[in-house]
């Protein structure tokens, strides 16, 4: 679908997000999550709730160390010469492979233009001396040529400390469309070798956005901000979307003005519910769903088919679930008050006075939960122990604008956010070197394999 043909939702100055607000489908009131110029909730939970965290460090600049291994290093000095082979494949092999490496947050892509190797005379291989009078720690190199229809693709890894032999060497045959992808999966062993654990390179985001008057759409981009597309609804009214078994699910409001639960690709309601269905999470073999009742909404749990579902909520009004990888229910509720964080009906979120959106994080030093929490005018994106521990809440940006709806990387190594900066940002998971990756905006941020 063009980018013409989509109005992005932005996130107007001076307006804040309340809990809950009316939004119209036909001539019937429906209450979901909407912009409005002040909080739903003026009451404050008891005991005032101590002011949010400030940054430790500078963050949006590049990042100068890494964690590898058990201990920190300066970013790791990569180059990404040209393949050997067709043109095009190449430029697309350095583009999408620099574009990776540069979000990982672990390596430095070096400037091709400072390259003084003979790249002819050394073919598939390195001269070590040549690549460290560069300054380069590692280097890529590959060949690309055609079989038949598809593409052979061979990439290489050296690091110039152990000599002109490849430490990876992997081999890919795929069609001319497959090449990213190919790309993508190398660059994920890169980041196993380096750090034991396989980045997460062409997974892709999925949310929804506004796309017209009172409407709403679901879309997806890959994680490099690359191949922006609408998927198709039963709605033009679609809101919430989460990924769970065999591919995205998301909540539509009908003519009729009910809100059912679908799964893109299906015209079918994936339950059956007298409810109204707001939201859905998926993990730890579970689904979490949101149903709205009598003005009051509530979460239940059950199978990952939607069976066997049962109220895990009481009282208040509860949204944004967010299930762990071991089956813990994180979710906003206003039962204090004000909209916190909770995990398992324990409050985890003790300081700033409205924060929601929670998602797991598999971070490599312990798992946390990522929040949108309000300071004054704006929103930024916070972590938080599932434990609770006031102490352990970090920040993770600060004085850019209003920074919404995180989303965590499968690895833990980043977080994707909507900020009103103008687009989709990425980070690492201490907010440290953000990056554009596309201009689109929306909202209900989720991330595929988390």
């Amino acid at each position: 679908m063009p980018m013409t043909d989509v109005v992005f939702l932005g996130l107007p100055k001076k307006k804040t997000f309340a809990f809950v607000a009316a939004a119209c489908v036909g001539s019937t009131a429906i209450m979901i999550m909407a912009a409005t110029d002040s909080p739903a909730y003026a009451q404050q939970p008891s005991g005032a709730a101590s002011s949010l965290p400030t940054v430790s460090q500078p963050t949006g600049g590049s990042v100068t160390t890494i964690t590898v291994g058990g201990g920190n290093r300066a970013l790791f000095k990569i180059a990404v010469p040209p393949l050997t082979g067709e043109r095009d494949t190449s430029n697309t092999v350095v583009d999408v492979a620099s574009r990776d490496f540069t979000l990982s947050s672990i390596f430095q892509v070096l400037d091709p233009k400072g390259f003084t190797a003979n790249l002819g005379a050394e073919g598939t291989g390195i001269d070590p001396a040549s690549w460290r009078n560069v300054g380069a720690e590692g280097v890529v190199k590959g060949t690309s040529a055609l079989r038949g229809s598809n593409v052979h693709l061979d990439l290489r890894l050296f690091v110039v400390s152990r000599g002109a032999e490849a430490v990876l060497k992997k081999e890919y045959d795929v069609p001319p469309s497959g090449v990213r992808g190919a790309v993508h999966q190398f660059c994920n062993e890169v980041v196993k070798w380096f750090t034991g654990t396989a980045g997460t390179f062409g997974t892709r985001l999925v949310f929804s956005a506004t796309t017209g008057r009172g409407q709403k759409g679901i879309f997806s981009v890959d994680s490099d901000g690359n191949g922006l597309s609408r998927l198709q609804t039963v709605s033009n009214v679609a809101l919430a979307p989460a990924v769970g078994p065999g591919g995205v699910y998301y909540s539509a409001g009908m003519p009729d003005g009910t809100y059912q639960l679908f799964k893109v690709g299906s015209s079918a309601p994936v339950v059956k519910n007298p409810g109204l269905i707001f939201g859905v999470g998926f993990g730890g073999g579970k689904m979490a769903l949101v149903v709205s009742n009598s003005g009051q909404s509530d979460i239940f749990l059950g199978g990952p088919d939607g069976s066997g579902l049962t109220k895990a909520t009481q009282g208040g009004l509860n949204t944004h679930p967010a299930v762990g990888p071991g089956g813990q229910l994180a979710y906003v509720s206003n039962q204090g008050g004000n909209p916190q964080i909770y995990v398992d009906g324990k409050r985890v979120s003790w300081r700033g006075t409205y924060n929601m959106a929670p998602v797991w994080c598999n971070d490599p030093e312990g798992v946390r939960i990522l929040f949108m929490g309000r300071d004054g005018a704006t929103w930024d994106i916070f972590s938080v122990d599932p434990s609770g521990n006031a102490s352990s809440m970090k920040r993770l940006t600060q004085d850019q604008g209003s920074n919404m709806y995180p989303a965590c990387s499968p690895d833990g190594r980043q977080v994707a956010f909507f900020s009103t900066r103008g687009g989709l940002y990425l980070s690492n998971n201490q907010g440290m070197n953000q990056q554009r990756i596309s201009t689109a905006n929306g909202e209900s941020l989720r991330w595929e394999g988390n």
